[in-house]
């Protein structure tokens, strides 16, 4: 299983990264690891993609630019999935799965919480 924080340059990406592992590991009592980037990822191989970007939206557009970019992502690769990191991200991409009403991808997690069941499935 390969999994990816993708996430601002604004914070430490590493320690946020870190956070994660953390966190999957207390609620599936499995510890993963995890790649931190703040590179686009979209044309790489990978099983799971945690996303932030909410720290360097402020006065541009490029949360906005990069859920586009997952949504695309993850219906081209509905065996994937994609996790929203923090509250601001996870609006955004709330926000911008509007749109798909009741067809929004099904591989779109707003929370580490809710994508507990699929991330289970990769680590069985």
């Amino acid at each position: 299983m390969k999994a990816i924080y993708f996430g601002d340059p604004g914070g430490d990406i590493k320690e946020e990264r870190d956070h994660i592992i953390n966190r999957i590991e207390s609620l599936t009592g499995v510890r993963i690891e995890i790649e931190a980037t703040d590179i686009p990822p979209f044309g790489r191989q990978f099983d799971i993609l945690f996303f932030d970007w909410g720290g360097l939206s402020l006065g541009n557009s490029m949360l906005e630019y990069f859920c586009r970019e997952v949504i695309e992502c993850a219906e081209d690769n509905p065996g994937r999935i994609f996790i929203m990191k923090s509250l601001f991200t996870k609006n955004a991409m709330d926000d911008a799965l509007i749109e798909f009403g009741d067809n929004r991808p099904g591989n779109i997690y707003l929370t580490i919480k809710d994508a507990r069941v699929a991330i289970g499935v990769f680590l069985d």
